[in-house]
Order: C-alpha cells, then sequence, then structure tokens
C-alpha cells in the first residue's frame, strides 16, 4: 500500500513538473486573454474582386476564415443603411422607401452623423468629429420604417445591450453609428471616420487615425465603416451618373478600399477578434457578398484555414446579416437577446486546402449567378408549357373519351375497331409518354445539383443538358420497368423519386434545394435548409401520389382498413419528415398533411367526413403543431428554427402580431392578385368536378377511376392539402401552382392508359 501512495505521489509530482514546464494549448489559451471585437463593414465586395492587387483580403481569404453573406433585406437591393440596421436590430431592417425612391433601383441614401447635443458638463467637451457622443440624424425615420415592416425589428437592440452589460463601445464612421446606436439613436464615442481628399476617396490615412484614436479609449467593441463600394456598370440605366470615388471603377474601388483594409488591420492588436463583412449590394442585381474573419472565435477556436457558417443557414461557407449581431455577442460573452433571430458565425473545419476552399466558395456563388436572374422566366416559361400541353391533352383525351363513349352502344367488336386503330394509339401513347416526361421535370432540376454544371465554359447549356438527362432517366425508368403495364405504374415511379430525393436532400442538408431552378435562391435568404413552399408543395404532393399507390391495390382486394393503415401510417411519415426540426423544419405544412391524409384515410375506410370528425382531426393538428414546436424551443435559441421561435413568441405573448402579419401578408397577396384572387373560386371548382366528372365531360378520368378507385380519394385530399397550405403559408399561392406541376401530368398519363386499357379489352 505505501509502495502504491509513493508512486502515485510521484507521479503526481512530475505531473505538475510538466505542466509547469511545457504549457498545453488549454494553459495558453487561459493566460492569452483575448483582445477586443472588431467589425469592419463594407458593402458591395465580393470574393471574385479579390486578386494579387488587394493583399490584406488575399490574406483573409488565405489565412483566416472566409464565407459568403446572404445580404437581403427588405427590397430586392440591399443599401447599405439596410445592412447597418440589420447588425442593429439583429433583424431585417431598412430605410424608409420614400428614401430609396424604387424598391428594385440601387438609388441608396448615405448614413449621416452629427455631434450630440450638449447637455452640461457630463456630456464632456468633445464632439463627434474628436470622439465624443453623436447622434445619428435619420434615426427617426429608421424607427418608423422598422415599425411598419413585417419582421419585428427594433434598430437599436446592439447598442442597449452591449450597454446594459458595461461593454465600452467605439465607431468610426456613420455606419458604424448606426449600429452601435442605442434605442434613441445615441452613441458614446464616434468619429467620422470618412475624410475625402480631392479624387472623392476616403483617405485610408485619415480613416485610419481616427480608428487609431479610437483604440486608444480601450473599448471592447470597435466598430468601422470602411466604405461602400458602387459598381458603375451595374446601377440602372437612366439614372444619373455617379461621381466623386464611385466614377470610378469597381476595380479601383476596391483596391482603395483594400489599402484602408490593410492600414487598419496593421494597428489592430494580434488578439482582436476581427470580422470583416460587405453588408450591402453594389447594384442591381443583388449578389452574395464577402465575409471573412481571423482571430480567437466565440467557441474558442481560432478563425483560421476554415469556411465560416452559422445555424441560421446549416450550410458551410454561407451566413447572413442577422447572424452579426449574435456573432458579436458572443464574441464579447454578452448573452444574445431573444429578438436577435440569427446565429453565431464560426469557423468550419472542413480540412480543405487553401484553393479547395476558394474553390468551396465559388460553388456557392456561380450557381446563384446564374440561376437568379433566369429563375422567374424558367418558372413563366413552365408554366406556359404546362398550359399548351393541357391544351392539346384536353383535345386528345376529350375526343378519344367520346370515341369511347360512343363505342359503349355499339357491338364490341365495332367499337374495338374503331377505338384501336393505330392513329389513335399513337396519340395516346406519345401523350402518355410526353406527361411522364413533364412530371419528371421537377425532380431532375434538383438531382442536376449533383453534378458541377457551373464550372462549364456555358453553364446554361451544362444546366440545360443536365437536367434534360435526368428527366430522361427518370422518365425511362419509369416507361421501361414492368411496372409500365399498370394503370398507377409511372406515376407511382415519378411520384416517389420526387418525393425521396427531396427527403434525401432534406436529411442530407439541403444542398441541392440550394440555387437550383425550383428550389431556393440564396439571395433571398428566404429559407436555407429543410422544406421551402415549392419544395413542400412537390414533396407533399409525390408522397400523396405514392400513398394513392399503395392503398390502391389493397381497397381493390377488399382490404378497407389495410389500405386505411396504410394511408395514415404514410401520412405520420410525411409529416414527421416535413415539420420536424432539422429535416422539413416547415412550421406551415403540417396543418395541411394532417388533414389531407386524415381525409384520404376516412375516405378509403368508407367513412364520412363529418363536422365533428373535421374538428377531432384539426385538434389532433393542433396538438402536432404543438409537439414539434415545443421539441424545438428545448433547444438552445440560436439552434432553434422558426417552430421554436414561434413558441417562444407565444411565451412573450407577442403570437398575435406575429399571426396577424402572417395573415396580412397572405390577404394582400390574395386581394391585389386577381389570379390569386380567385384561388379559393378556382379550388372549390376542382374539388367539384374531380368529385363528379362524368357530370363535367371528363370521361378519361371517370375511367381511371374505374380502374383506380383510390385515385378519386386521393386528388380529393390534394385539393384540401394544396388550399389549406396555401392559405396558412406565406406566399402560398405558390403551393396549388407547384403541386400541379407534378399532379396534373401524372394525371394525364394515368387517363391515357385507363383508356389504352379498355381499347385492349
Amino acid at each position: 500500500m505505501r509502495f502504491r501512495l509513493r508512486v502515485l505521489a510521484a507521479a503526481g509530482a512530475i505531473g505538475a513538473v510538466l505542466l509547469a514546464v511545457v504549457p498545453g494549448s488549454a494553459s495558453a489559451d487561459h493566460h492569452t486573454p483575448a483582445g477586443p471585437v472588431v467589425l469592419l463593414g463594407t458593402a458591395g465586395v465580393r470574393w471574385s474582386d479579390v486578386d494579387s492587387a488587394t493583399p490584406a483580403l488575399a490574406q483573409l481569404r488565405d489565412q483566416g476564415a472566409s464565407g459568403w453573406l446572404a445580404v437581403r433585406s427588405l427590397r430586392p437591393v440591399t443599401c447599405p443603411v439596410d445592412g447597418w440596421l440589420a447588425i442593429s436590430a439583429g433583424r431585417r431592417a431598412a430605410d424608409p422607401e420614400s428614401a430609396v425612391k424604387d424598391r428594385s433601383k440601387p438609388s441608396c441614401r448615405q448614413p449621416g452623423l452629427a455631434p450630440a447635443p450638449a447637455t452640461g458638463a457630463s456630456s464632456g467637451t468633445t464632439d463627434g468629429a474628436s470622439g465624443g457622443p453623436a447622434t445619428v440624424p435619420q434615426w427617426s425615420d429608421y424607427l418608423s420604417a422598422a415599425a411598419q415592416a413585417t419582421f419585428d425589428a427594433h434598430p437599436g437592440l446592439l447598442g442597449t445591450t452591449v450597454n446594459a452589460a458595461g461593454i465600452r463601445t467605439a465607431a468610426v464612421g456613420p455606419g458604424a453609428a448606426i449600429a452601435l446606436a442605442d434605442a434613441h439613436g445615441r452613441v458614446a464615442r464616434a468619429w467620422p471616420g470618412r475624410v475625402s481628399d480631392a479624387s472623392g476617396l476616403v483617405t485610408p490615412a485619415a480613416l485610419a487615425e481616427d480608428v487609431e484614436a479610437a483604440l486608444a479609449t480601450d473599448p471592447k467593441l470597435l466598430v468601422v465603416d470602411l466604405g461602400p463600394i458602387r459598381d458603375p456598370a451595374r446601377q440602372v440605366a437612366g439614372k444619373p451618373s455617379l461621381t466623386g470615388a464611385y466614377a470610378l471603377s469597381r476595380q479601383q474601388q476596391v483596391q482603395a478600399l483594400d489599402a484602408r483594409l490593410g492600414l487598419i488591420l496593421a494597428r489592430l492588436p494580434t488578439n482582436a477578434t476581427v470580422i470583416v463583412a460587405s453588408i450591402a449590394d453594389s447594384g442591381t442585381p443583388s449578389q452574395l457578398q464577402l465575409l471573412a474573419a481571423r482571430g480567437p472565435a466565440p467557441n474558442g477556436e481560432p478563425y483560421a484555414d476554415a469556411l465560416l457558417g452559422s445555424r441560421s443557414t446549416r450550410q458551410d461557407g454561407l451566413a447572413q446579416t442577422t447572424d452579426l449581431q449574435p456573432t458579436v455577442l458572443a464574441a464579447l460573452s454578452v448573452p444574445v437577446p431573444l429578438e436577435a433571430v440569427g446565429s453565431t458565425v464560426l469557423p468550419v473545419r472542413t480540412g480543405m486546402s487553401t484553393a479547395e476552399r476558394v474553390q468551396k466558395l465559388a460553388d456557392i456563388d456561380e450557381p446563384t449567378v446564374v440561376i437568379a436572374p433566369i429563375a422567374p422566366w424558367i418558372t413563366n416559361s413552365l408554366m406556359a408549357v404546362h398550359l399548351l400541353f393541357y391544351a392539346v391533352a384536353a383535345l386528345v383525351l376529350r375526343r378519344s373519351g367520346s370515341r369511347q363513349s360512343d363505342s359503349e352502344g355499339a357491338s364490341h367488336s365495332e367499337g374495338a375497331a374503331d377505338n384501336a386503330g393505330p392513329g389513335r394509339r399513337r396519340a395516346l401513347r406519345g401523350l402518355r409518354r410526353g406527361a411522364v416526361i413533364l412530371a419528371s421535370l421537377p425532380a431532375a432540376t434538383f438531382l442536376a445539383n449533383l453534378l458541377p454544371w457551373w464550372r462549364a465554359d456555358h453553364p446554361y447549356l451544362a444546366l440545360f443538358g443536365t437536367v434534360s438527362a435526368f428527366m430522361i432517366a427518370i422518365s425511362a425508368l419509369a416507361l421501361l420497368g414492368p411496372w409500365r403495364v399498370l394503370v398507377l405504374g409511372p406515376l407511382t415511379v415519378v411520384a416517389a423519386l420526387t418525393a425521396g430525393v427531396l427527403t434525401v436532400d432534406a436529411v442530407t442538408g439541403s444542398h441541392l434545394m440550394i440555387s437550383s431552378l425550383l428550389g431556393v435562391q440564396v439571395i433571398v435568404a428566404g429559407r436555407f435548409y429543410g422544406f421551402s413552399n415549392q419544395v413542400f408543395a412537390l414533396f407533399a404532393t409525390g408522397l400523396l401520389l405514392s400513398t394513392v399507390a399503395v392503398a390502391d391495390p389493397l381497397m381493390r382486394r377488399g382490404y378497407r382498413w389495410s389500405a386505411a393503415l396504410a394511408v395514415a401510417g404514410l401520412g405520420i411519415v410525411a409529416t414527421v419528415i416535413d415539420g420536424a426540426p432539422g429535416l422539413g423544419s416547415d412550421f406551415g405544412g403540417p396543418p395541411a398533411l394532417i388533414p389531407a391524409f386524415a381525409v384520404l384515410a376516412l375516405l378509403v375506410a368508407g367513412i364520412r367526413v363529418t363536422w365533428q370528425r373535421a374538428l377531432l382531426i384539426l385538434g389532433v393538428t393542433i396538438v402536432v403543431l404543438l409537439g414539434f414546436g415545443l421539441l424545438d424551443w428545448l433547444r438552445e435559441p440560436e439552434d432553434r428554427t422558426h417552430l421554436g421561435r414561434f413558441v417562444q413568441s407565444v411565451i412573450d405573448g407577442d403570437a398575435w402580431p406575429v399571426i396577424s402579419r402572417k395573415g396580412a401578408q397572405n390577404w394582400r397577396i390574395l386581394t391585389h392578385n386577381p389570379l390569386s384572387a380567385l384561388l379559393p373560386f378556382a379550388a372549390a371548382f376542382v374539388f367539384y368536378v374531380l368529385g363528379k366528372p362524368t357530370a363535367w365531360g371528363v370521361r378519361p378520368l371517370r375511367a381511371a377511376y374505374d380502374r383506380a378507385p383510390v385515385l378519386r380519394h386521393g386528388l380529393i385530399a390534394f385539393v384540401v392539402l394544396v388550399l389549406i397550405a396555401g392559405l396558412l403559408n406565406d406566399s402560398g399561392t405558390v403551393v396549388p401552382a407547384f403541386g400541379v406541376m407534378l399532379l396534373l401530368p401524372l394525371l394525364v398519363a394515368v387517363c391515357v392508359r385507363a383508356l389504352e386499357l379498355r381499347d385492349a379489352e
């Protein structure tokens, strides 16, 4: 026993000596206090601007952490004031529209800075020009604009929070003053920062002197306005020409900014946490902007040799402007207020070399540059193609249906001879194949992002070639497999593949959805993961049709309850995939999915949908939504999705404003767009036609119902799905539009196959 004690004592002594002589990384971190947090803001700078002529930015890219910043504010083009207000409020905020003049054109108002009015000895003798108290002149305009917007932003949140925590701050430049102003637009210590020489450029030395003076006050948080870049080539035609520094070429402006940045970085302490963010656009159209960092990150790791990412996007190399406030506060060890919707920007260790990180940044940006300008045109063109196809299909099917009806009164041999002509067979076969190919398009647009088509010399040709290749592959699988002879065979393959691709994408990080033709565009910053309205519509429609294909053979064999249980089981799967945080993360999807699948299960079981049962379905839906929300709310605040944030708003008593804003937005869509206003009436009409197709002369649909009786129930459930989702979701009118994009071609294929089978008999 004594021997063991001596051994342990000796080991302990040796360990103590080793710890004292050879300090580890943890010990070094403990003895190296963190320096100030420095946020350097600019506008209009992108990684494509960085080359050998911009050494400061190149060094940040190569040695620090780098990423893209989605800067979308309240308008399609973000002005510098909008970006600074987003940092201040932790939410989307912007200059009033009257000051910007046009929602889609980059006619931005410059921010201002004024010395604070003297209020006695307590105010000191300094002013805004020499590092004293200052005010933001347009602050009342910013507060008014935020109150009228729909994002519940409160400019001044950052300044109020750091002041309450006793954090000493300094602002250099008018934009920095906006970021650090309190709720009344006041800044404790501010320097003008923007001293111009004869050329109109901000003098690097003058800006650096202001930064050096600000650092002399020992701030824990320093924010600097480096000045924006305005691209002369990306301004709107007919607008007054740019003057002064902005009349210079983009390259000259970026090089001048890099000189200012280099002088400032040289004056900062080596242990400072430095974030360089381009928080606004340089012109139209909007684009992703540069984001870089160096020094210690809030999680204790260094911002070095890494990409940047946040929980708000869940995409490596991508963050939002609203993430900057939580990042600054986390670096200062100040609790992030619940009003801030962003998440901390942290280094993402990928093991990539510098060249690989540069390629990764290009792979994030280039698809957006290619697709964003053509996405609206593609959607409209696709709608036109669908309408043309349906017109042709209506002529072929109506003619075929009337022939079939006429032949029912004739003899069997005469009817068969009339209906089985080679021209008719070719027309039906061509229509069926065309319908399946058209229905394969949505899944193909997502699968196209599996291949780096944007790296090609002609990216548009590569994109359309890749989409076409996947369309051919999907339609060939649907039309050539052994299931091709079944009336629901091709429908099952295409629908299941569409739902399956989107499910796998959600599980693996939503990489296919980002910057795809029918997905989401990162510059809009509406969604970066989970199911958007478009993706939800395609996923829900695909899974609903797949459920019809599963339940139909069971019902036709007399196993009604087995079919109903299969519907219920797949409905639960659909709801979990769509609503679970970290998967679909969709708040507006489950309220539509649960009633739709419940109605389908009741109809399959032969049970009437009464008001009492409808209320029961409503109660179950509410319980499920509360469950999803509570599960998300139990996570850390910055890890929550909008599900958990809504629960928090209920706890804080702010739920009704959120609900009323969403309701008002959907009401504006319905009342301001004539086509949208017709949506409820169109849904009611379609619901009636699907229920009684013969009364409206849709005999091919009647033939499809005879072959697959669950199809009728599935179409009724589809109307329930898109009607509820369209009314509950923001911009929900896209849900029925994208749902029918998958449903109607497959329905045409089913009707054609039903006629072909009837001809064969």
